[in-house]
């Protein structure tokens, strides 16, 4: 995404793209589509965006950004009665399946999928931040924390993808325990 209009683009164009893709999926829009719906016209578009993939992969990895932060939100906010976040956590996935799925598409693409890849490492940073955070809070050694995170992560990319919801809480409760055990803190109580 070229450097113009910042916060103005993200709320007049990326936010609703990233609902329009998700409603209508990658391979049924076309940038015309969006701006029709956006209410814009290419030329804006053009102007915000170097190219069609462009558009696409700063709309996806918007939307992803968003969604990894309402998640990590939700997670701090239950820090406090830590089981009970574990016990809600496929519920607050459930939210979000099909704006995931669109995100699996485009990583997965053979068109978009180097490049929004090549976008992971601005989310490593992010994933830094929290677990750093998480770690503090929980009293787990930050290595410690950082393989839960990325476990969790894991687990909600199969949950989304198979919908297999047994063995999907049979790994997060062997999660929690595992948890329970490693970190010092005493959060987990009901």
């Amino acid at each position: 995404m070229k450097k113009k209009g910042g916060k103005d683009v993200e709320k007049a164009f990326l936010e609703p793209s990233f609902e329009y893709l998700v409603e209508n999926g990658l391979e049924n829009t076309s940038i015309r589509d969006l701006c029709k719906a956006m209410g814009v016209s290419s030329g804006s578009v053009y102007y915000w965006f170097e190219s069609k993939d462009d558009v696409y992969i700063s709309t996806v990895k918007y939307g992803l950004s968003k969604i990894v932060n309402e998640l990590f939100t939700m997670a701090f906010q239950r820090m406090s009665k830590l089981e009970y976040f574990f016990e809600t956590f496929l519920d607050e996935v459930d939210k979000y399946k099909k704006e995931f799925r669109l995100v699996f598409q485009v990583t997965s693409s053979p068109i978009y999928g180097e490049r929004m890849r090549n976008k992971a490492e601005e989310f490593k940073f992010m994933y830094e931040k929290y677990i750093s955070m998480l770690s503090e809070m929980l009293g787990c050694d930050i290595e410690v924390m950082t393989s839960f995170v990325y476990m969790i992560m894991a687990l909600l990319v199969d949950y989304v993808m198979w919908e297999d919801l047994p063995t999907s809480k049979m790994q997060l409760e062997s999660l929690y325990k595992l948890m329970k055990s490693s970190c010092k803190k005493q959060k987990f109580n009901s």
